[in-house]
């Protein structure tokens, strides 16, 4: 699993902006791939994933907030752990409809704002909602790049203060053609 910190992760607060901003639609907006043409598939790969949001614009009018969620993982040699191997990188657009909304300047009962836990709510959320589309363009983009199908951790939302020291890398195995494989956490 990958975990992604978050500090102060209010579920109350959280629970009420789901009710209010609601998903529209998840589209891939840009892909890039890349690997080293002349390597043979390792028996080992070390994966390094990143990902982020970037908030693009709001469409007053269809109360429409629209999200970038930008997504890499990149792929050493096990051999050779400092050696790119492959690079597979995908930008998912996010849409989500505000539905009614409360006064948003009013405070909750702990003096926080519900427009700023919005805000917040809108950073983490795209990336919960479009990692199973990056789950499979990976598996799927690796395959189609001569490598086995790797396999992206499922997404794991922690509150910071709880959250371990977590791995950049992961290493992944190489399997015959037509079986699942396995990535270690």
């Amino acid at each position: 699993m990958l975990a992604v910190n978050v500090e102060n992760l209010d579920m109350e607060m959280a629970a009420l902006v789901a009710q209010k901003v609601v998903l529209k639609e998840i589209y891939l907006v840009d892909a890039k791939i890349s690997r080293e043409p002349l390597i043979v598939s390792s028996e080992t790969l070390s994966l390094k994933h990143k990902c982020s949001t970037e908030i693009l614009d709001f469409d007053k009018e269809k109360k429409t907030r629209f999200i970038l969620c930008n997504f890499r993982v990149a792929a050493f040699s096990g051999e050779a752990p400092d050696k790119l191997v492959m690079k597979i990188e995908a930008s998912f657009c996010t849409s989500y409809v505000m539905k009614s909304l409360p006064d948003l300047a009013i405070p909750d009962d702990d003096g926080r704002f519900l427009a700023d836990f919005m805000e917040y709510y809108l950073t983490i959320n795209p990336i919960s909602n479009a990692w199973p589309y990056w789950r499979e363009f990976v598996q799927s983009m690796s395959t189609r790049m001569g490598f086995p199908a790797l396999t992206v951790p499922l997404l794991e939302i922690i509150p910071k203060k709880s959250a371990g020291k977590k791995a950049e890398r992961q290493p992944a195995k190489k399997e015959s053609p037509g079986r699942r494989k396995k990535v270690s956490a």
